[in-house]
């Protein structure tokens, strides 16, 4: 009998769902497992929303989403505890607008967010990201807006890159960017920290090297010491006299097909190298006219590594066909 028992549950678990579902109502959660037995993979979208939702205890045997994972309000729920199995998101993840969420514990088995977007918006109890600590790389978008009770980023630390923007806005309590040191600043694509009234500590290592490589960013309303883009640059440490060499620096076309040409007043260009966003070399060159051939580069976004005397200069570049 106990081999037969554990057959059939074995032959029982199962993907499921591919058109996803949407939970309003705890009865829902707590007869999952009723109503979809053996489902431990949920092909499609799932999204839990619903006032008198307080626990998702019922979804312990969940261990994958095939799309994306929608949080939303939820008034009386404290945590992720219940998706504590969950190791894949195949999509994105939106959080927002959870009254009582204080962390996001339940969510520690997730380490990647390959498919797209991470959003943490208008959780107004989030006091920390507890959950994500085994988070490295997120596909797309990071963004962590309006959580007003927000002090601490730490639990980010082992997140190494992003494949979109970051932006942090919004989030009255934060007073440092603390947690966001080891994401690869060429995997940034562009960078918003605004209106975090009480933030004054902004110069972590990925927000430096991502200055220092002339990355655009959009940084103002914070509190003094990250008040503007000027600011951060100067808790880095980055050289006045480098800024101002940028500035005359001109790659054009920009977008380019077949040529790239650079010149920059009253200095002599040294070498050239472009990478792709996630950091990859593509090529080296030291051109001697100020011209360098980018046939062979695919249509993309890409980053153009110049050198200058002893400064290193980095602006995109976009190639198209």
């Amino acid at each position: 009998m106990v081999v037969l028992s554990f057959c059939q549950i074995t032959a029982s678990a199962q993907s499921c769902l591919p058109n996803g579902i949407i939970f309003n109502t705890q009865a829902q959660i707590d007869s999952f497992q009723i109503n979809y037995p053996g489902c431990t993979e949920i092909e499609g979208d799932v999204k839990i929303s619903g006032d008198d939702i307080t626990n998702l205890n019922g979804l312990t045997l969940l261990t994958s989403i095939g799309r994306n994972l929608v949080i939303e309000i939820n008034d009386i729920l404290p945590s992720m505890t219940g998706l504590d199995n969950v190791t894949s998101i195949g999509g994105f993840i939106s959080i927002v607008d959870n009254d009582s969420l204080t962390s996001l514990t339940g969510l520690e088995n997730i380490t990647s967010i390959m498919g797209g977007d991470l959003h943490i918006g208008n959780n107004g109890a989030l006091t920390s990201l507890t959950g994500l600590e085994n988070v490295t790389t997120i596909g797309g978008v990071f963004g962590i807006s309006n959580n007003n009770v927000l002090t601490s980023l730490t639990s980010l630390e082992n997140m190494s890159s992003i494949g979109g923007d970051l932006w942090i806005s919004f989030n009255d309590a934060l007073t440092s960017l603390s947690g966001l040191e080891n994401i690869e600043s060429n995997s940034i694509e562009h960078l918003t920290i605004s209106y975090n009234q009480n933030l004054s500590t902004c110069e972590v290592k990925s927000v430096c090297d991502y200055l220092s490589n002339q990355g655009l960013a959009y940084i103002k309303e914070n509190a003094p010491g990250c008040n503007s883009q000027k600011e951060v640059e100067e808790a880095c440490g980055l050289s006045i006299d480098d800024l101002d060499i940028s500035t005359h620096l001109t790659i054009f076309p920009n977008p380019a097909n077949q040529e790239l040409n650079i010149s920059i007043d009253n200095h002599i260009i040294g070498e050239v190298k472009i990478y792709t966003l996630t950091g990859q070399q593509m090529m080296q060159d030291k051109p001697s006219n100020g011209t360098i051939d980018i046939s062979h580069l695919q249509p993309g976004m890409y980053i153009v590594d110049v050198t200058i005397e002893n400064t290193r200069i980095r602006q995109k570049l976009l190639v198209q066909r």
